[in-house]
């Protein structure tokens, strides 16, 4: 028993002096950042309020060595004043992943939000601003859609509704207008989105959906009526999301028109747009 317990000493030593040097350092990491807002470098900058603070703004206090305050909202804007240790700060309002920010002199600027990981409230507590992703478009439900496609060669232009019921499932109302070198025809059709992926930045799509197509021929020489036929809709696309408001989006689809001649008509149709989140 001896021996052994001379064996494994050493071994137990390391683990406990391990484990202890985990907990101070874990420790002093939680005493700094409790610890910012009671600093030296925080209470001389005292508790001055900058004039024109617009109402109900959070103040927060620089855990970091410095802040970068930006003129705007992106890389290509210069540094106009860097916010130091212990300063504090009220933010105003957040565009993308930049938050407009003032400082107790009056001066705004803007900071990066992956930036401010080091920032705390007046009490020590540390503050997390949200990082814009994914969870925001599929939080806006409403959205109206600008396309231009092909159909089957000729040009065609379209606008659609759509509202977003569940994270995958979606309706549409559709309309287009095709002008073609023998006929011109309008598309109006209600159709069913799934997004099996919609946490995806770049989220793929199933469609379904009815309508009816009216064509109207571009006869000169013989007279011919308008036809209008029952249509069934078919397709895939992929979203790729721009910013908060904005998607791009590219879409195949095949139309499938059930005439009264004895032949029915399919069309594939190929477009381009883009969706506005309301």
């Amino acid at each position: 028993m001896t021996r052994l317990w001379k064996k494994k000493a050493p071994e137990l030593a390391l683990l406990v002096a391990g484990v202890l040097f985990a907990a101070q350092a874990g420790a002093a990491d939680q005493d700094k950042k409790q610890s910012v807002a009671e600093s030296f470098t925080a209470n001389q900058f005292g508790e001055r309020l900058p004039q024109n603070l617009p109402f109900d703004t959070e103040q927060v206090i620089v855990g970091a060595e410095y802040l970068n305050l930006y003129t705007g909202p992106g890389r290509g804007y210069v540094i106009d004043h860097v916010a130091e240790y212990g300063e504090p700060l009220w933010l105003l309002k957040r565009r993308t992943d930049w938050v407009k920010v003032m400082t107790r002199t009056g001066k705004t600027g803007w900071a990066k939000i992956a930036e401010l990981d080091e920032i705390v409230t007046v009490d020590g507590e540390a503050v997390a601003v949200p990082t814009p992703g994914i969870d925001e478009y599929r939080e806006q439900g409403l959205r109206v859609g600008f396309v231009y496609g092909d159909f089957e060669g000729a040009n065609s232009l379209g606008v659609s509704v759509g509202y977003r019921f569940t994270d995958n499932i979606s309706a549409e109302l559709r309309a287009a207008q095709t002008i073609g070198a023998y006929s011109d025809s309008q598309t109006y059709q209600v159709a069913l989105l799934h997004q099996p992926f919609p946490q995806w930045r770049i989220s793929p799509y199933f469609l379904l959906g009815t309508g009816i197509n009216i064509t109207s021929p571009n006869a000169t020489i013989v007279a011919s009526e308008d036809r209008q036929d029952t249509t069934m809709l078919t397709g895939v696309g992929v979203t790729t999301y721009l910013s908060r408001r904005f998607a791009l989006r590219a879409e195949v689809a095949n139309h499938y028109l059930l005439t009264s001649r004895e032949t029915n008509q399919e069309i594939v149709e190929w477009k381009l747009g883009f969706d506005v989140f309301m």
